[in-house]
């Protein structure tokens, strides 16, 4: 009798069917084991590191892995680490469970104010994900033209008595919001509001704001003429905000936000948030009601505001404001 050493189809896709899962399942493993040793080695540097006493300090590092001697080392060298350290450090990194060879680099933030340490890591040759820079919306033929316009149409208004400059502040300014199609909108209904109404309904529509390939919103605030100013030197403010509004006290506000501490006088409310690994973490309350801070903080949890609506290559924090208007 001849037994026969061949599959049959049947029995070849039983066969096959547990073999490719068992390779997806070590593929999955280890890309999940790959990500658990990025995750350790953060956490022990910051162990390591937070003795040091640095403050607002944004330092380059490196993990590169020698496979001479099948090790890691790391590289800081804007820190000043004693021997005994960098030892520690290299012993303890090469003593994490591991299933992967690939080098790693980032930043070691100290943060401004607190005694947290933030680290950005991204594996050394893998496809980086691209961050468009920030671009503020602006009208046809740029906003020195549309500030000159604006100004002519304030001193035409005021040539034939229908606008009075006399008891204008030396520095007041009327807002309006530029939409992601690059429509302009003004909700003021004060005097100067309703001239500002009146004056965007000739205008076109902007170019609107873009961050990494999606459209923002802006606040911009024109400034209105005191008594004896020169109309073709007036001032201008643009703040990049979020697309969603927020109620506060029952008033609809834009949430504004910058890479840098808003000192604007017209800037009520501020809270920080450090960027780490794609997250937003260790809030800090700057200026503002505590109550609207709240506010702000309950809105920004609720949103979950996409990463991608910022560059977080460009800071370790982002400011989010509302504006006093």
């Amino acid at each position: 009798m001849k037994y026969s050493t061949s599959l049959h189809h049947g029995d070849m896709k039983s066969f096959l069917l547990p073999a490719f899962l068992l390779l997806l399942l070590m593929r999955t493993s280890y890309l999940v084991r790959g990500q658990d040793f990025e995750s350790a080695y953060i956490d022990l540097l910051k162990n390591e590191l937070q003795a040091l006493p640095y403050k607002d300090l944004n330092v380059p590092y490196s993990l590169s892995y020698d496979s001479s001697q099948m090790g890691y080392v790391f590289q800081a060298p804007q820190l000043f680490l004693d021997s005994a350290l960098r030892t520690r450090i290299d012993r303890n990194v090469n003593a994490l469970p591991r299933t992967t060879g690939a080098s790693y680099k980032g930043t070691i933030r100290f943060d401004d104010y607190t005694n947290a340490i933030f680290i950005r890591s991204e594996v050394v040759g893998a496809a980086l994900l691209i961050n468009g820079m920030h671009v503020m919306a602006e009208p046809r033929g740029g906003m020195t033209r549309f500030m000159k316009r604006w100004g002519g149409f304030l001193d035409s208004l005021k040539r034939i008595d229908k606008f009075e400059d006399k008891n204008i502040g030396l520095d007041s300014f009327v807002y309006m919001i530029v939409e992601v199609n690059g429509s302009l909108v003004c909700g003021d209904t004060s005097e100067a509001g309703q001239l500002l109404q009146q004056f965007i309904r000739g205008e076109k529509p902007w170019g609107p704001g873009i961050m990494s390939g999606r459209p923002l919103v802006q606040h911009v605030a024109l400034q209105i003429p005191s008594y004896g100013m020169n109309y073709d030197k007036l001032r201008y403010k643009q703040h990049g905000g979020l697309r969603t509004r927020i109620l506060i006290n029952g008033e609809e506000k834009i949430v504004c936000f910058s890479y840098e501490l808003p000192r604007e006088q017209d800037v009520r409310t501020i809270l920080s948030v450090a960027y780490e690994n794609r997250r937003y973490v260790a809030p800090v309350f700057h200026k503002g009601p505590v109550n609207e801070l709240e506010q702000l903080v309950t809105f920004l949890r609720g949103e979950q505001i996409d990463i991608s609506y910022y560059n977080p290559y460009m800071a370790n924090r982002v400011y989010f404001y509302i504006i006093d208007d």
